[in-house]
């Protein structure tokens, strides 16, 4: 055999190896609504997905904080390196579509003295013996697309990984806001809690004042004196909630623990969520990306196993030469060449093949049955963050007409009360009112927010294809 014959041999098996057993991946057919049960359906959609979702809020620190915590989040990091040793993984799969060739070459020297001793016809002296050659290491020739069936496993896991690490990033980012939003929301809280004990203050002064001078009873005085301990209490409590906050938002940015800084609640933004989507717009989750791409490998496995029944043919190679003289390895060596393919047919396997082939189709209705789950809770997720955010907007108004109304009662009480025209109890139940109401608003006001960023989450904000970062283009088999 000749070196032409060597390489038709090779690109034979190439082209043989073109088509692949097993199923081919086909999208499930699956009902879902064509709008969200909270959509209004008479107003049209227009500019529902930003990449960068968190700037609606028209807060330049939160910004700053989802932008330090995608650099520095540790979760973030282990997930990309994931994503990277996939990848690694991807490569060796696509590696075994194509034949393995490795070049070696070596000298040997070798000395023989006394020859003649012993009888042996050896030749005297030094002599030196130069090789070079072309290895083909063992290559399985595709006929079946065992192979390729494998590699476009590999394909769709590196893609699933990578949607799964898509959607990591935007829960780390949803959970920066949240904890944000939270931490200006106590801090708004600690304000109104601080406020609330120098009023309470400032009312137990004057009923010392006036026990001091008969008008009140004892019993007065020291129900006011408990009113400022337990304005003080709640501050404590509010205090210590903001310390645990900001131990879990130093967390997200990957940072030790040091004192958080953010803007107050009311001049942070709240954006104005379409009030119409359609259904599609779910096709941007990176969750429903990754079930599908898990999907097309557990379906590609089919084909792998399947192809065990079929022979496997691997084809071994060598072309090199070799010379005694270097002067003669370089003008005219000695030519040296070998080709040995080999079978492997399958006879008996007592079940074993068909057992592989049917935990492959069980795996395959497995991350079928997950991939129908999560895309029905992607709509459930989303139908109920827009009904939330709805609702939590519609609290915002309720709340800051109670929170007025309640703020000029309680001016006018504390007026009454000074003047002796209304009980101490009276006036008391007025100011609880006014501090719960305070912090209601506070609280709807997080409540919106929080509702927002969940209803971005829900769509996929902050995800398209065009962030996923470039893979090598190779499709699956039979496509």
């Amino acid at each position: 055999m000749n070196n032409y014959t060597l390489s038709l041999a090779v690109l034979s098996s190439l082209y043989l190896g073109g088509c692949a057993i097993g199923p081919d991946y086909a999208r499930p057919e699956i009902i879902v609504p064509d709008t969200f049960s909270y959509n209004d359906t008479n107003k049209t959609v227009t500019n529902t997905m930003d990449t960068q979702w968190w700037k609606q809020f028209n807060d330049p620190s939160l910004t700053q904080s989802i932008e330090n915590a995608l650099s520095a989040n540790y979760d973030i990091q282990a997930s990309q390196a994931s994503v990277d040793a996939i990848l690694g993984k991807f490569d060796q799969a696509k590696s075994y579509l194509y034949p393995q060739i490795n070049a070696s070459s070596s000298l040997d020297r070798k000395s023989v003295d006394n020859a003649s001793t012993g009888g042996y016809q050896l030749r005297e002296g030094i002599t030196s013996t130069y090789a070079g050659s072309l290895s083909l290491a063992s290559y399985e020739i595709d006929l079946f697309g065992k192979v390729r069936r494998a590699n476009e496993a590999a394909r769709a896991t590196l893609l699933s990984t990578q949607y799964a690490s898509q959607t990591l990033k935007l829960s780390i980012v949803s959970n920066v806001a949240a904890s944000y939003i939270k931490l200006s929301s106590i801090q708004g809280q600690i304000a109104l809690a601080r406020e609330n004990a120098t009023v309470t203050q400032d009312i137990a002064n004057l009923n010392e004042f006036k026990y001091k001078h008969g008008v009140i009873a004892e019993s007065v005085l020291l129900q006011s004196l408990s009113e400022v301990e337990s304005a003080k209490a709640t501050l404590s409590q509010l205090e210590a909630t903001k310390i645990a906050e900001e131990a879990t938002f130093n967390l997200l940015l990957g940072r030790n623990p040091s004192k958080v800084t953010v803007s107050t609640l009311k001049t942070i933004a709240l954006p104005d969520v379409p009030a119409a989507l359609p259904s599609d717009i779910l096709n941007k989750r990176p969750d429903i990306a990754s079930a599908e791409q898990n999907l097309i490998a557990a379906n590609a496995q089919i084909g792998v196993a399947r192809a065990a029944y079929f022979p496997s043919i691997k084809l071994t190679g060598m072309l090199g030469v070799q010379s005694m003289e270097l002067s003669n390895f370089v003008s005219n060596p000695a030519k040296i060449w070998e080709i040995a393919p080999s079978v492997s047919i399958p006879i008996f396997s007592a079940g074993l093949i068909a057992g592989q082939i049917k935990t492959a189709e069980a795996d395959r209705n497995q991350t079928l049955a997950v991939y129908k789950k999560t895309i029905v809770s992607a709509f459930n997720d989303t139908d109920n963050a827009i009904g939330q955010a709805s609702k939590a907007k519609e609290q915002i108004t309720f709340q800051t007409a109670r929170a007025a109304a309640i703020q000029k009662a309680l001016m006018q009480s504390k007026l009454r009360y000074q003047v002796g025209t209304i009980a101490y109890s009276d006036m008391l139940l007025v100011q609880q009112q006014w501090l719960q109401a305070s912090q209601q608003l506070l609280i709807a006001k997080q409540n919106a927010l929080i509702s927002t960023i969940a209803l971005y989450k829900a769509l996929g904000g902050g995800w398209n294809q065009e962030q996923t970062p470039p893979l090598p283009n190779f499709l699956p088999a039979g496509r």
